[in-house]
């Protein structure tokens, strides 16, 4: 019975790289609708994230998932001079996860999914936070704070999914095996459309395959150290 309930649930899937897009693909085996959520907030490699976005559900070709649906609450007049949105150089693979910290970023997308939400009755919201994040926008007890405040905004009762909530990157690597995950971006500052390579973003993604002991299929400009 509750598989049956499953199937017939809607869920709301926040997605930009790669541990998102296998999220989606495994959501797609649960549930009946997966609409993929793309907020754009006026970062550096948004463009290139979503046409990679839009090339991964393509080649997944699941029935569930539902073409993806693009918020815009544009950031760059509160980040200023920050590296994600161009105003500094983008930290590389040897830099620490505090260089990469976007402050407020999962309020700011779990905010937008739920109002799509509420609005779209979807109450399930799934984002890709892995067991290594170290923010505290992705603790758990910032997580059913937000199902709370957001409920008490739109009158009604959010679940938010962390299906990759116990998984490192090697494991969601793993798990993704069989999708199309070449077609997936996870750069901060893409050429073309390609993987720099020498980024923070490109060097989690290496070391990921390496650790997972997969075949890395990505397409990058170059190799810097890790």
């Amino acid at each position: 019975m509750v598989e049956e309930r499953r199937a017939e649930a809607r869920v709301a899937a926040l997605v930009s790289g790669l541990d998102s897009c296998i999220m989606t693909g495994l959501l797609a085996r649960e549930y009946g609708e997966v609409t993929p959520l793309f907020v754009r907030a006026g970062l550096r490699w948004e463009d290139a994230e979503l046409a990679a976005l839009a090339r991964f559900f393509e080649a997944l070709d699941a029935p569930a998932v539902r073409p993806i649906v693009e918020l815009t609450l544009d950031i760059r007049a509160v980040y200023g001079s920050h590296w994600s949105v161009g105003g500094s150089d983008v930290p590389d693979a040897q830099q620490p996860d505090d260089a990469w910290y976007l402050p407020g970023r999962n309020l700011l997308l779990l905010g937008a999914a739920a109002l799509y939400g509420g609005v779209n009755a979807t109450p399930n919201l799934a984002i890709g936070l892995l067991a290594s994040n170290p923010f505290p926008d992705a603790t758990p007890e910032f997580l059913r704070s937000l199902e709370r405040t957001a409920g008490l905004a739109m009158d009604t009762r959010f679940a938010v999914l962390t299906p990759l909530g116990d998984m490192h990157k090697a494991d969601v690597i793993r798990a993704g095996a069989g999708m199309p995950i070449h077609e997936a971006l996870s750069c901060a500052s893409p050429v073309d459309g390609r993987h720099c390579g020498v980024c923070g973003k490109c060097g989690e993604r290496r070391r990921g395959f390496i650790d997972a002991g997969v075949t890395d299929p990505t397409d990058y400009v170059e190799l810097g150290p890790l």
